[in-house]
């Protein structure tokens, strides 16, 4: 046979397959589908925001937002509170941040990080100021 042959020969058994699959559930027959995708895991409370890893992560987040947006200056202070939830090989943390800003004016930040603690892998997905 010539390669188009083989072609054809593939694609008409595609074919073929999938009339039958149509066929079948038509006729009162199951095809099975893929499973649908597991929820993701729930957020869980940081059960200690002076842990130095949760510190650092809040740390960082400041950095990167502050690099990213010319706005050099702000000051990490604290991390008020945090959840985790596991997420691709790493973790999203969700942390509530207390930046320090020109002069005396502080205020708390919603950062969102995904990482893998002890490796140079962090993203900031986003920070914004915090509702009070």
């Amino acid at each position: 046979m010539r390669p188009s042959s083989h072609s054809a020969v593939l694609l008409s058994a595609i074919f073929t397959a999938a009339l039958l699959a149509v066929a079948a559930k038509a006729d009162g027959g199951s095809v099975t589908a893929a499973a649908s995708p597991s929820p993701p895991p729930a957020w869980t409370a940081v059960s200690n925001v002076n842990d130095r890893s949760i510190q650092q992560v809040g740390q960082s987040a400041v950095r990167i937002y502050g690099l990213s947006t010319n706005k050099t200056y702000l000051r990490y202070v604290n991390v008020v509170s945090g959840q985790t939830q596991p997420c691709n090989g790493g973790y999203n943390y969700r942390l509530v941040v207390t930046v320090a800003g020109p002069g005396a004016t502080a205020a708390r930040y919603d950062a969102l990080m995904w990482g893998i603690l002890g490796t140079t892998n962090w993203k900031l997905l986003s920070f914004t100021l915090a509702a009070n």
